[in-house]
């Protein structure tokens, strides 16, 4: 492991370019980036303002932004928000370097909608971030968010395979995973209320047999949810 590679963010930025491209060569990010996207669709307007909270590379607020969304992109990483801002001339989002929680909720108050892809796992103090997602959504406002689905059968053997290899290299910055039960009732007792949950990614050699004999929630290693505050 690159010694410089301490955190999360350092980790992000180190793989940032590799990250990007990832959405025109892989199957798993292809099947992100669709099951993403049609959540957008079907409960994002064009008139929305939204904040994306750990937007990595940009993908999904330059996505909104050609939607006619008002984006405000986010991320710790400075090299994912240089990706992004290099793409800044097809769409109107803006992206900022901040780490998460943020020191100051003030400027992004009055969201329509907050998206998080595959950051909560990230997140030591995860309670905060989404007390801080309340307080800038509206009332009716919605929180889109994916996070590891801890009833996938890998993974349980990816922790194990991490404990004997030190691999794969993302996990020791992990610090969240859920079941759909646990992170439901997490956001009902902060005023959310379930509007949809999806399973997906099972790209994985293991969750792709499994699939074929077991239910959605054990072969498939994410989920994201829809939420609506109350």
């Amino acid at each position: 492991m690159n010694k410089a590679t301490t955190n999360a963010i350092d980790f992000h930025t180190e793989i940032a370019t590799e990250f990007d491209q990832r959405y025109a060569v892989s199957k798993a990010f292809s099947e992100r980036f669709a099951v993403w996207t049609r959540l957008f669709e079907r409960y994002i307007s064009p008139t929305d303002n939204v904040l994306d909270i750990g937007c990595g590379s940009g993908i999904f607020s330059h996505y909104l932004a050609r939607k006619g969304c008002s984006v405000t992109g986010i991320d710790g990483s400075p090299e994912m928000i240089r990706l992004a801002t290099q793409k800044q001339p097809l769409t109107t989002a803006r992206f900022e370097v901040q780490a998460l929680p943020l020191t100051n909720t003030t400027g992004y108050a009055g969201q329509d909608v907050v998206i998080a892809s595959s950051l909560f796992e990230y997140i030591a103090n995860m309670p905060a971030l989404l007390q801080q997602v309340r307080l800038v959504l509206k009332t009716n406002g919605l929180f889109i968010v994916s996070m590891p689905n801890q009833t996938s059968f890998y993974r349980h053997l990816e922790r194990f395979m991490f404990r004997l290899t030190g691999f794969p290299r993302y996990f020791s910055y992990i610090h969240n995973v859920s079941t759909v039960t646990n992170f439901n009732q997490q956001l009902g007792a902060l005023g959310f209320d379930l509007v949809e949950t999806e399973y997906f990614a099972g790209h994985d050699p293991v969750s792709r047999v499994l699939k074929f004999a077991l239910p959605k929630k054990y072969v498939n290693n994410l989920f994201v949810g829809v939420y609506r505050k109350r």
